[in-house]
């Protein structure tokens, strides 16, 4: 029912893992389509036609988390729940986790991309926060702690603490705070005259600080915020490492903030390649990767977890602000009544 699919991502040029991911998302998206609506996905037709902002609504809808009957379930249909069962999705849960939803919608815009369709790339911004709070509230309202394991903050301070407290030790401390808030391309290229370090004075103490401006700012969170200031541990941290590269500078060569300890006949500049291993290697030590050395932490998953808590927070204070109420009232008025 899915050949588009097959001829959509035939001309790809990427490994066929990726394909078959890709391919196994957009047959999600058709399958739940058809049950939903009756008809094929609208980037089946021929010539293929954009997704509706109201279908990409309903789907965000139907995958939220919802609170029933002390489980975990989602809110679309039973019929549809029942139909994506047969078909062979969602096999093993009652509702999908907000990664999954997060990257299927990714996958289809993916698909928009590739056949320069258009795409409501904000609508899925503004829903994606709802997706995680409401997985959260649900959760909360089963009794479950919100603080996951695998949250950004968690994370990093288990990456944190699998440092050393050698010099590759106090690189990687550096190196997972800058990863918070830029690619890991931004981080290799980053060099000392792109810093600034100083103190600030808040109540009443004086505190270390290191401003930053990102020269070409990438997603939300940069856009909106290209001067970074780290504060207080952050800062110290910072410049504990930067003490110990600016020895190491060569008299009129590179002024790379961060560079591998000199070996033979190898470069000690990072790159993009050098600092996953790295960060994989770490979530290993730091018991957040399985044996194999598996994980979902990599240099991309810091910096979006960290920009979503942010748009998360951020978005919470906004309305519990304007509410007069704190966070978690925020969070149990967003829940939807039990069907």
């Amino acid at each position: 029912m899915a050949d588009w699919v097959d001829r959509l991502l035939t001309e790809q040029t990427m490994a066929p893992r990726t394909i078959a991911q890709y391919a196994a998302g957009l047959r999600y998206w058709d399958t739940w389509h058809r049950l939903r609506y009756g008809m094929p996905l609208p980037l089946a037709a021929a010539p293929p036609v954009a997704v509706s902002s109201d279908t990409v609504m309903e789907f965000i809808d139907d995958h939220l988390a919802l609170a029933v009957g002390g489980r975990l379930r989602m809110r679309m249909a039973l019929a549809i729940f029942d139909g994506l069962r047969e078909a062979g999705y969602n096999a093993r849960v009652d509702c999908v986790a907000p990664a999954t939803s997060d990257w299927r919608l990714q996958v289809l815009q993916i698909a928009h991309r590739v056949l320069n369709l258009r795409f409501d790339r904000e609508l899925v911004r503004r829903r994606k926060s709802e997706i995680y709070a409401a997985w959260e509230a649900e959760r909360a309202a089963l009794g479950i702690p919100m603080a996951l394991p695998m949250s950004a903050n968690n994370t990093v301070k288990a990456l944190l603490g699998a440092c050393n407290d050698n010099r590759e030790g106090t690189m990687d401390v550096a190196l997972i705070i800058f990863l918070c808030r830029l690619t890991s391309t931004q981080v290799a290229k980053l060099r000392f005259s792109q810093l600034t370090p100083g103190t600030v004075v808040q109540e009443g103490e004086e505190l270390d600080a290191v401003e930053l401006t990102i020269r070409d700012p990438i997603g939300q969170l940069q856009t909106s915020q290209p001067k970074i200031r780290f504060v207080g541990d952050e800062a110290t941290l910072i410049k504990a490492w930067g003490a110990l590269r600016e020895d190491e500078l060569i008299q009129g060569g590179e002024d790379w903030f961060f560079a591998r300890k000199a070996r033979r006949n190898t470069s000690t500049e990072l790159n993009h390649t050098w600092i996953a291993r790295r960060i994989r290697l770490l979530a290993q030590r730091a018991g957040v990767a399985d044996a194999s050395g598996r994980s979902r932490v990599s240099p991309q998953w810091l910096r979006k977890a960290y920009e979503r808590e942010w748009l998360e927070h951020s978005g919470l204070v906004k309305a519990a602000r304007a509410a007069k109420v704190g966070t978690r009232s925020i969070l149990r008025m967003t829940r939807r009544p039990e069907a």
